[in-house]
């Protein structure tokens, strides 16, 4: 459905999910590999989608050094943690100690969050699904809203809401968001507020479950690790004229497992069906 008029992409996708790659397939994905990083795939622009968490952060640190470099003004949001119902004594205990490092098990919500007015982000948390406002939505700040009509960060930890672009599903202003969840060591419930953001130059293709593109740069190297990864990563981009591949392991589009035998067989019926 997301690459509706795009025959030649659904062909490919419908292939690779059934592990029916033919020669003529991996010479149209090597004709999308990455060569000029100008326009929409300049590395700010076109959504890079990677396996890895390691990846994602290394491409968005770049862009934001990138950034800093050309002077704008960055400001380091961090997470307000406190202990909420204590099962132990925690008196003399430091909160990030007993705090998961983990983000998907603190609701979503990072620990900290670097922003400005430009930076492209994306919602890890539901906040209105009938107005788009979804985890894995992507926008730009446009604003950045600081607590007590305040122009500008006065305190390490004021966090502040942000009007952000969203496109397709217009501008919203996001405010911080407070979620409860375990803490580490049976300390009991944690309550962790924050903007519900992460920056989003780069995505892992796991995030990226759900969502749909114009331009991505899809890594398709050594680095994919599950079965499946590359279907997801590619049939998030709604055309083959929005793709661009970074490195290309032909043998990870084929894997251990060719063929998916359930998808085959749904195919087979709907081609087959009167």
């Amino acid at each position: 459905m997301r690459q509706q008029g795009d025959q030649t992409f659904i062909d490919i996708l419908n292939a690779l999910r059934v592990g029916e790659l033919t020669t003529q397939h991996f010479s149209i994905l090597m004709g999308r590999l990455l060569q000029d990083t100008s326009d929409e795939f300049a590395i700010d622009k076109a959504l890079r989608v990677y396996p890895t968490n390691q990846q994602v952060n290394d491409h968005n640190s770049a862009v934001l050094n990138l950034y800093r470099n050309n002077g704008a003004r960055i400001y380091k949001i961090k997470a307000q943690d406190q202990l909420v119902h204590a099962t132990r004594n925690a008196d003399n205990v430091d909160i990030a100690t007993i705090i998961p490092a983990d983000i998907n098990r603190t609701g979503g919500l990072p620990a900290e969050l670097q922003i400005f007015v430009g930076a492209k982000v994306m919602l890890r948390s539901n906040i209105d699904v009938s107005k788009g406002l979804v985890n894995g939505a992507i926008g730009y700040i446009n604003e950045i809203v600081w607590p007590q009509f305040r122009r500008t960060q006065m305190y390490a930890t004021d966090v502040p809401s942000v009007r952000i672009d969203f496109a397709r599903d217009g501008v919203h202003l996001i405010h911080p968001k407070a979620i409860q969840f375990p803490a580490k060591y049976n300390y009991g419930m944690a309550e962790r507020r924050m903007l519900p953001l992460i920056l989003s130059w780069a995505s892992t293709i796991h995030k990226m479950q759900g969502s749909t593109v114009d331009h991505a740069v899809v890594y398709l190297g050594a680095k994919l690790f599950e079965e499946g990864q590359a279907y997801v990563a590619l049939s998030r981009v709604r055309s083959l004229q929005g793709l661009r591949i970074e490195e290309l392991d032909c043998n990870k589009l084929t894997g251990k497992k060719p063929c998916n035998n359930e998808a085959l067989n749904e195919l087979n019926r709907m081609r087959n069906k009167n």
